[in-house]
């Protein structure tokens, strides 16, 4: 009997043999698929309903006081810097939860840049935009909604776009491309997941889920046990312009840096096809930055190249011989030869003149605009505070900017215009900016603060900018508590204006308060405060503007019968008994409110409602003696006058 037949006969002896090599059935090896899939799944859910980690949902409600109020999540930028202390965050600006039809949306979306740094955000070119378009279109409700957030790039704005396309934007603003390099996750960000597009984007949408999150700090925990770093909080002194940098040298035509244009352009494309896809109208400015002002950070010799401080220092030369147009190419050489990239190279605004173009998308010239307003035509510290933000007058350029490209695309609101020459809208924005010393003198700090430290000044060493800083009075004072997050941006203002008051300056107290009602002009509380305060100072001609608005917003008694009393008083008849009356339809309307209607019915000619109102001022108040006395004039003058009642 040969091998095989034996074989052959032992499985036939054995069933039991043969049943155990027997393959299992294809459901086992399912299960064995959708066992730990299963477990993630639980786990997700366990953490979700113990409210474990953070929810990067796009937007969350204002507060529970503005439940139909949204704004861009405080907390997303955890998602994108979950190494460092003191993230960067949005500007809470606001916008109403459901579009209504007399509402034009508008997004923004970039860096600190389109945010708006240094200054607070009533300096930021999108709240000069917000103020034009209101001037303009005082009938549309007028949404600018600021996403620009410190030290993120392209990644991030990709992220969080498509919960904005959700919003039903009118239009969106793209001002991006400075901090492709060490905005967070890019190629010299100390915040960093490798080199591989597809990977950090995947690793972001991951970070959605709480599970991902778990992981993450289980093994940040696991890491910082064996970590030789120092644990003490030293980098909550570094400006976060410092603490961003990863790899400080990148050199022009290195790998990092080509990974940094490819990172761009990959993700900007991305970002416009899928704008595209939702057919949602996108103007995209280039940038602009300090060319002639701001040596190179860093100067490296490489094969083939010169260095940074070289050609800029050929630049200057140009400049001075009057040779300004090989200056200005010289200048713009230096900045992309300079090996730390916080000014984006020209590169850049390369690709994002093809990708408009490849996307039949409008380009605004930004740069071009500032080198206009620019002593031949090069962009230094004229218009800008440090190596690439914008001053007030550079903001208020993009502001304008924006809306001329707008304007001149046909993508301004629909409805009624009133029709401004551009120079009369200047000077009433100009006239009306809401800019006070406090937001000046907090912008100082911050610039200060930036420009004294790395990588404008070596590293561990004092910051003697900010020694040079005088604060000549207690809204100084106040700004720096702000700075250093000793009390918040809404009750710094109002501490200010309260100092303003108490000094009896009426004007500053008005001008502290108004930015708090540029950033939330629908909550009432702004209007509310300073028409009983203003009311008490007896300054009842500064208060009727306020008051008329705080009653379109929220109609109350109070609103109404002082503006019906102060009109009656400068002799405005008409419209002193129309708030009048209304006030009088309120429970708390009593003796001397119906005596003052009826001196409005009586000065309009209405004798038989005056009469009337000063019988119910009387019966409120018996011993009111005005009134009784006003009754009698007004009985006396119906009489003689043979008119019947």
């Amino acid at each position: 009997m040969n091998s095989k037949q034996q074989n052959t006969k032992t499985k036939s002896k054995n069933p039991e043999l043969k049943k155990e090599m027997k393959r299992p059935p294809k459901w086992f090896y399912l299960i064995l698929v959708l066992l730990p899939i299963l477990f993630i799944l639980l786990l997700e859910a366990f953490l979700r309903i113990i409210n474990y980690g953070d929810s990067y949902k796009e937007f969350v409600t204002l507060t529970k006081d503005f439940p139909n109020e949204l704004i861009l999540n405080p907390d997303i930028t955890t998602k994108y810097f979950n190494n460092l202390n003191n993230f960067p965050v949005p500007t809470p600006d606001a916008f109403t939860r459901i579009k209504e039809k007399n509402t034009y949306r508008i997004f923004i979306l970039g860096g600190s840049s389109a945010q708006g740094w240094p200054y607070e955000s009533a300096a930021s070119f999108s709240s000069n935009l917000k103020r034009r378009l209101e001037l303009i279109y005082p009938e549309k409700h007028i949404e600018v909604i600021n996403c620009g957030i410190s030290a993120i790039n392209t990644y991030s704005i990709r992220d969080f776009l498509p919960g904005i396309l959700e919003q039903k934007p009118d239009l969106i603003l793209i001002y991006a491309g400075h901090n492709e390099y060490y905005g967070a996750l890019g190629p010299g960000s100390s915040v960093s997941m490798g080199k591989s597009r597809f990977l950090i984007n995947t690793y972001i949408a991951l970070e959605d889920f709480r599970t991902t999150q778990l992981l993450r700090n289980i093994i940040q925990k696991i890491w910082s046990l064996f970590s030789t770093e120092d644990k003490s909080g030293k980098d909550n002194n570094e400006t976060l312009m410092g603490r961003v940098i990863g790899e400080s040298a990148i050199p022009l035509n290195s790998e990092s840096y080509y990974l940094g244009i490819s990172q761009f352009k990959g993700n900007m494309d991305d970002i416009l096809k899928l704008c595209r896809k939702k057919n949602v109208p996108v103007i995209i400015g280039n940038l602009t930055c300090n060319l002639k002002d701001l040596e190179p950070f860093v100067s490296v010799k490489t094969e083939n190249l010169p260095t940074a401080d070289s050609i800029y220092d050929n630049a200057k030369v140009e400049l001075r011989n009057s040779n300004i147009n090989k200056a200005r190419k010289l200048f713009s050489y230096a900045r992309d030869l300079d090996a730390l990239r916080f000014r984006a190279p020209s590169e850049i605004n390369k690709i994002i003149m093809e990708l408009a173009k490849k996307y039949n998308y409008p380009l605004l010239n930004i740069d071009s605009v500032f080198e206009s307003y620019s002593p031949d035509r090069i962009v230094g510290y004229n218009l800008t505070v440090d190596h690439l933000h914008p001053n007030i007058e550079g903001y208020k350029l993009m502001g304008k900017a924006y809306f001329q490209e707008m304007e001149k695309l046909n993508l301004l609101p629909e409805g009624k215009r009133i029709n401004i020459p551009t120079t009369k809208q200047d000077s009433i924005l100009n006239a009306q900016f809401p800019f006070t010393r406090l937001d000046s003198t907090v912008s100082r700090i911050k610039i200060a603060t930036l420009t004294g430290a790395y990588p404008f000044k070596p590293k561990d060493t004092p910051n003697y900018k900010l020694d040079t800083l005088k604060f000549d009075n207690y809204i100084d004072s106040l700004a720096v508590k702000y700075v250093h997050r000793q009390i918040g941006w809404q009750n710094v203002h109002v501490e200010a204006s309260d100092w303003y008051y108490n000094k009896k300056d009426y004007s500053s107290f008005i001008k502290e308060l108004e930015p708090l009602i540029d950033l939330f002009p629908f909550d009432t509380a702004p209007y509310e405060y300073i028409t009983r305060k203003l009311l008490d100072a007896k300054k009842f001609d500064l208060v009727l503007p306020f008051l008329y608005k705080y009653y379109e917003m929220k109609p109350n008694f109070i609103a109404a019968r002082w503006i019906g009393t102060i009109n009656l008083n400068i002799q405005n008849l008409k419209e002193a008994l129309k708030y009048l009356r209304i006030a009088s339809e309120y429970k708390e309307a009593g003796p001397v409110l119906f005596y003052n209607l009826a001196g409005a019915y009586y000065y309009n000619k209405e004798y038989k409602n005056a009469l009337t109102s000063v019988d119910k001022s009387i019966q409120l108040s018996p011993s009111y003696s005005a009134a009784k006395e006003f009754k009698t004039q007004l009985l006396n003058f119906l009489k003689s006058n043979g008119i019947k009642y």
